[in-house]
């Protein structure tokens, strides 16, 4: 029985493999630069610190959690500023029961007013302080002057009172996430504080399976709400066993003031620890041979999988989206796949089966979500398709049509590998600040190649506003939209900045500047093999034993923004199952 449920398992990884493996030429994965080494192999994210991600903020600084000490409220250059309002501090009494308010299990809190006046007025702008979500008014209780706090008519940062542009700072805070994508961290934390998602803005997003550290901010927020809710995951975490729970999904810290907010692109790179698991004996010879391979050569910077979709087919619907195919784009997104939940697999065929989406809108639990917004618009328009990708966020929309110029470069890549190996060519472009990577785009000269690497050279994700390159890589380009039926005339929407996709640049390939590789033992097959941030700040030391018959590679490196890790482990895997 053991051995054919072995066999069995075997059996589902192979087809799982076979899957990623279709799901790649499929994207347009096809080719490797790096060659003179014993592949690796192993399991990858079998334990959730097996992948951990380490923003590198702004001035090249780590965002690993170290404190969780409260700043002064104000930033420096305004505590010298006069008539500047400082909160009073709120007992923990007032903290707690404001909370229950903003989490609506009380629908009103009450405070004993003081009997004077400008204490109570202080009070008052100090509980708007907290949150602006909250209103108060001081009113009677029998006998006695009380403060009535409740949730205002409209929650949110809407009703934000008046204050000056210098004084609306920002609360950066350092959160530390496993097992969780930023996106859905977001959503539990503007819930937990009974704000809307997009007040909370970051540099970049992180995966959802492992540990992963980055910068975030909010505006008028106090670090006291965001103490209180990592309380949940140390009091599971109190006591002295090794073994972490994983409560809640994130904890914060680190936090400051700022009179500046946090936009998307702002980190400078991301730092990654790896561990790959139940590997082939390797040696520490081969793994050097990866690594100065890895930084001779580079890896092929394609964008990986997970830009595809679980179904690996958002560039599809970009693609029916630039064709202005509108009603094939919404029949693709409205297509189910092994992670849709089963409340919107049934709104889905209850939709396909009768057309009927108000009937379908009403199955869904979520009505906010991709599915109920798109049946939202159906319900009132049944055959205006382009209407419902427009009730969908802006974010959504251009996911789609940047995932097929994601897909466009993929194979403008693999072309230019297979016919032209790593040379570099006449014609191509390249940034005219190559060091610092960015400023305006050239084109090589023909006596300028031999000053080049093909880590040097860009090429272009198509759009309506790039500079092509003088070569065969803008036949390419024409080949590839041709096969589907399009032009670079396509990305330009009919009305301005409606469905527009102007383009960018993107280096083929990246050599990391730095990359360690070791081999691990260990003896069981769920072993923990790597210390993380979350030890640290539970004050646990963890060590490796490092003995046993099974073999891991731990892998360190760091890589800009926009690059793929799994990527660089395409490259010394020779595997798309990562």
């Amino acid at each position: 029985m053991k051995r054919e449920q072995d066999l069995d398992e075997v059996s589902q990884q192979q087809n799982k493999r076979s899957k990623s493996d279709d799901k790649a030429e499929k994207v347009g994965l096809c080719e490797y630069v790096n060659h003179g080494f014993e592949p690796l192999s192993g399991e990858f994210k079998s334990r959730v610190e097996d992948f951990m991600v380490t923003e590198i903020y702004k001035l090249g600084i780590e965002c690993q959690l170290k404190s969780f000490d409260i700043p002064d409220l104000l930033v420096e250059e305004e505590k010298e500023e006069e008539n500047v309002f400082q909160p009073v501090e709120l007992s923990e009494e007032i903290v707690a029961g404001l909370n229950k308010v903003l989490s609506k299990d009380l629908q009103s809190f009450f405070i004993p007013a003081s009997d004077n006046k400008e204490e109570r007025t202080s009070l008052h702008k100090s509980i708007g302080y907290f949150n602006d979500s909250l209103s108060s008014e001081t009113t009677k209780d029998g006998n006695d002057s009380v403060i009535k706090v409740s949730l205002k008519r409209r929650s949110g940062f809407g009703n934000r009172d008046k204050r000056s542009d210098r004084n609306n700072h920002y609360l950066h805070f350092t959160i530390l996430k496993w097992n969780m994508t930023t996106g859905d961290a977001v959503l539990r934390l503007a819930k937990q504080l009974n704000i809307k998602p997009k007040n909370l803005s970051y540099a970049g997003l992180k995966d959802k399976r492992g540990i992963t550290s980055q910068r975030m901010c909010c505006r008028f927020l106090e670090p006291k709400r965001l103490v209180g809710i990592n309380k949940a995951f140390f009091q599971a975490n109190s006591s002295s066993t090794d073994a972490v729970v994983y409560k809640n999904s994130f904890i914060m810290g680190d936090f400051e003031f700022s009179k500046n907010g946090i936009s998307l692109g702002d980190l400078c790179a991301n730092r990654f620890s790896i561990v790959l698991r139940d590997c082939q004996e390797t040696t520490p010879e081969n793994l050097e041979n990866i690594k100065n391979s890895l930084l001779k050569n580079g890896f092929l910077n394609y964008f990986g999988l997970q830009r595809f979709g679980n179904n690996g087919d958002t560039h599809e619907v970009g693609k029916h989206i630039l064709r202005k195919d509108y009603q094939s784009a919404v029949e693709l997104i409205l297509t189910p796949n092994d992670n849709t939940k089963k409340d919107v697999v049934a709104a889905l065929n209850h939709y396909k089966a009768t057309g009927d989406a108000a009937a379908a809108l009403a199955m869904l639990s979520y009505k906010a979500s991709i599915e109920g917004m798109i049946f939202s618009a159906l319900a009132k328009e049944p055959n205006n398709f382009k209407l419902a990708l427009k009730r969908l966020h802006h974010k959504q929309q251009t996911l789609y049509t940047h995932a097929y110029q994601s897909y466009v470069w993929n194979n403008l890549v693999s072309r230019r590998i297979k016919t032209h190996g790593t040379a570099v060519l006449a014609g191509d472009l390249v940034y005219e600040c190559v060091e610092e990577n960015k400023g305006d785009v050239r084109i090589l000269k023909k006596e300028e190649l031999s000053n080049y690497h093909l880590s040097d050279v860009l090429l272009p994700l198509p759009g309506y506003d790039v500079q092509l390159p003088e070569n065969s890589s803008t036949g390419f380009i024409n080949e590839i939209l041709e096969e589907d039926g399009m032009s670079i005339e396509d990305f330009k929407g009919p009305q301005g900045k409606e469905f527009n996709v102007g383009g960018c640049y993107r280096n083929i390939l990246y050599k990391p500047s730095e990359f360690e590789a070791n081999i691990v033992k260990y003896r069981e097959e769920n072993e923990k093999l790597v210390s993380t941030n979350i030890d640290s700040v539970l004050g646990r030391e963890f060590s490796v034993k490092n003995e046993g018959s099974r073999t891991a590679v731990k892998l360190c490196f760091t890589l800009p923004k926009s690059c793929y890790a799994t990527m660089l482990l395409r490259e010394i895997m020779r595997s798309d199952n990562v």
